[in-house]
């Protein structure tokens, strides 16, 4: 071999190395996706900050599918009302992330893992919905006689949350007492209607609404 072959073999050699020495000293990336939550306020879109975010994944390991979802992340949302959850890449089946916190109804939303064929990152957006607990209480305040009856119900639409039946409600007795309590979609008025009967004669219905705050426990009673 001539000289200039050898050089020219010998510096292919230190190439190598140094590439060898180089990728092995490179930290391999303990987080190469995210989903980047934003939590917004269901009516008007606002921001909500300190919402808890949970991420969790179904995944299939050495070929068993194991059905259960295990947390990947978990974090709060700042004052911009988002947050960053980071994590390493793995077979799995979907991905579930859950807004939750008090005074909030619960939020969840399934993405299928082929969202990162086209970007490491997504952003997923979490509509909140504010909550209270109400005990409506329905009381025969100027008592007639056993026939005395109210015809009762809220006009709250049903949507996502098991909240406040607006189902018909009829109740009788001289003395009659009728109270529930239940969730409601809060920082909204809650209208309601109702019907009395005395001496056996039916009045006009009658609508109105109360105003329910985030986070309540608010206690309304219509006397009747």
């Amino acid at each position: 071999m001539n000289p200039q072959d050898q050089n020219f073999q010998f510096a292919w050699i230190i190439i190598a190395s140094v590439i060898a020495f180089s990728s092995g000293c490179r930290p391999v990336p303990k987080s190469n996706l995210a989903f980047e939550v934003s939590a917004l306020h269901a009516y008007d879109g606002s921001a909500v900050p300190d919402i808890g975010i949970t991420l969790e994944s179904r995944i299939v390991s050495d070929g068993l599918f194991n059905g259960n979802y295990e947390l990947l992340s978990e974090g709060s949302t700042d004052a911009s009302g988002t947050i960053v959850l980071g994590f390493p890449r793995s077979n799995a089946l979907d991905y579930r992330i859950t807004g939750n916190e008090d005074d909030w109804f619960e939020r969840q939303m399934l993405v299928n893992p082929d969202a990162f064929l086209g970007d490491e990152t997504q952003s997923i957006v979490l509509e909140m919905t504010p909550s209270a607990e109400i005990t409506i209480r329905l009381v025969n305040s100027n008592p007639f006689d056993e026939m005395d009856a109210i015809q009762f119900r809220t006009l709250n639409v049903p949507g996502d949350y098991l909240t406040c039946s607006n189902a018909w409600g009829s109740y009788s007795g001289f003395d009659a007492v009728e109270e529930r309590t239940c969730w409601i979609e809060a920082d909204r008025f809650l209208a309601f209607t109702y019907r009395t009967m005395r001496n056996g004669e039916w009045f006009e219905f009658v609508v109105d609404s109360i105003y329910v705050p985030r986070g309540s426990e608010l206690d309304f009673s219509l006397p009747w």
